[in-house]
This record gives C-alpha cells, structure tokens and sequence, in this order.
C-alpha cells in the first residue's frame, strides 16, 4: 500500500451476484491529541475573602500554559494539568501537572517545585473497537494547594501535609473516533470544588485548539476548597470533523444544543464560532462584587484576547 496507508475494502454488492465493484475507503490516521485542564483566577487578585493573594489576570484562554518566567508560557493558572492521548496505542502521555507561582503583588512569591508540586493523573480503558471505530476512556484529575499563605510551605515540606484545603479537580473524557466517516466525538464531564475558574480544550497534531468547555467559580477560597465536593462544573458533547491526518477540519457540531432544541440531526458550524464564544465570555458573569475581585485593567486585558 503507498505510503503505508492503512486502507479498507468492502464489497458494493454481495460478492456471490458477481456484479458492482469493490470500493476503495481511505481510513483517517489515528493520532496523538493534547488535552489540557486548568483552573485559574481570572482577576488580579482573590479578593478580600482570598486574602489578596494573586490570580491570572485573564480571560478564558487556549494559549500554551508553562512553569512561570520559562520562555513561551503564555497564561498563567492556579494549576495546570495535559496529557497527549495516542489514540494508535490507546496509550496516557507525558502528563504534567503544575502550578504558576504565586503570593502577593510586590511581596515574595511561592514556586511549586518538590513536594510543593500539585499531583496529577489519568489512566485509559481499554478500546471498545478496533478497526474503522476507536473509543477510549480518560479518567484522572489533580489537587494541589496555594502554599503561598504563610507556613503552609513549611508544613508540606516537614509533614507532608498543609492546613490549607486542597484545589480538586476530576474528569472523564470520551472519545470515539470515526475513520471513515472522519469525525471525533467527544463527551467530557468535569467536577470538582466550583472554585476558582476551569477551562478545559483539545489540540490536533497540527497545534489547533478547541474548548471543551469552561466554568465560572462560585463561592470563595475558605468556603469552597475544604473537601473534595465533586460539583458540576463543565459538561459538554462535541463532534469535530477530521481530514486524512487526523486534523481538525474547522466545524464542529454541539451535541447538547442539538437535544436542547430538539432537532433531527446535528448541525455542523464553524469551530471558530465555538471558540469565539468562549473567548469573549466574561469570566465573572453571573458572579457578585460583595468578595472584591477586581477583573484585569485595559491595560492588561487587550494582550490576553
């Protein structure tokens, strides 16, 4: 076969009439997927019930995240976490787990390396299918905590453990990939403590990212961060549509706006739509000023979109 593309035959009519012709269906590739999961605060700093200490300053985002001051980290988070999918070997790869520094405006700052690093993982299943259709299974979630408030480092370093309640986040994702109909579903639902903000996307092998969803915080760091209370924060259902590489052709379709509006069949729009939508989305809507976080100055918010 050219190039050692994986091909599939089938017969246009049961080969005992003798009649019609044998059709030729080029499968797309299976490949390597990049999911990142991050939480952040989108002010500049947590307000009065958070005690001042810094956020990310920034709006939803699918720029590249990174350790802080390393060349071509682009946003900041409370915690990042990505993985790569290999759909080929149904293999978990390089994940990452970590958090930005923090601490307060002009004051030291907190970098979380060792046992200051949050922990991270995911785990597959096992394929459903093999050949033309491939589904899997990504489980996992992370934790860590901001040990920029005093002492907490101390204790985390000594003990192992810190007073300061634990960030908890937990998704699974599902992916079923059509090599012949050439689309990708994806279903992801993600809980955890609902603070502060989650965002949550996809990059094809090619670097173009698609949001599988975000969610606005509620409640404040004392109030929402004890325990691990597994709320509700992003579900979604998604169709993209994928070329002979793997890449993401440009339209998607939503699931849970097809059922909401109770259509036939789903409809296919420009991913860039999608996007768009959650790119302008105000990441504090819905939320009150009584907890005093202030959103990014027009100074900073331009550099962000």
């Amino acid at each position: 076969m050219p190039n050692g593309t994986v091909l599939a035959q089938a017969p246009s009519t049961p080969s005992h009439n003798g009649e019609g012709q044998v059709a030729t269906v080029k499968l797309a590739k299976l490949v390597t997927y990049e999911i990142n999961i991050r939480s952040f605060h989108p002010a500049k700093n947590f307000g009065l019930l958070g005690f001042y200490y810094e956020g990310d300053a920034r709006h939803f985002s699918l720029k590249p995240s990174g350790l802080s001051g390393v060349p071509g980290t682009q946003v900041t988070s409370r915690i990042w976490h990505k993985f790569f999918v290999k759909t080929s070997t149904n293999e978990v790869l390089d994940t990452q787990t970590e958090s930005n520094d923090s601490g307060r405006i002009g004051g030291d700052h907190t970098h979380y390396d060792g046992a200051l690093k949050p922990k991270g993982g995911s785990w597959p299943s096992v394929k459903t299918e093999k050949g033309a259709v491939t589904t899997i299974w990504v489980d996992g979630g992370y934790a860590g905590e901001n040990h920029a408030f005093p002492l907490s480092a101390m204790a985390k370093k000594l003990i192992g453990m810190t007073f300061v309640p634990s960030l908890d986040v937990s998704y699974n994702i599902t992916m079923t990939i059509d090599r012949v109909a050439k689309h990708i579903d994806i279903v992801t639902y993600i809980t955890g403590d609902g603070f502060p903000n989650c965002e949550a996307f996809i990059s094809d092998p090619s670097g173009k990212a698609v949001f599988l969803g975000v969610h606005v915080r509620k409640g404040a760091p004392i109030t929402s961060l004890p325990g691990d209370k597994k709320y509700p924060m992003i579900a979604s259902a998604i169709r993209l549509e994928i070329d002979d590489e793997g890449n993401f052709k440009g339209t998607l379709g939503n699931e849970l706006r097809r059922r909401k509006l109770n259509k036939e069949r789903l409809e296919m729009r420009p991913l860039q739509e999608w996007n768009d939508f959650f790119l302008k989305l105000d990441p504090s809507e819905g939320r009150s000023g009584i907890l005093m976080e202030p959103m990014p100055d027009a100074q900073s918010e331009p550099s962000l979109k």
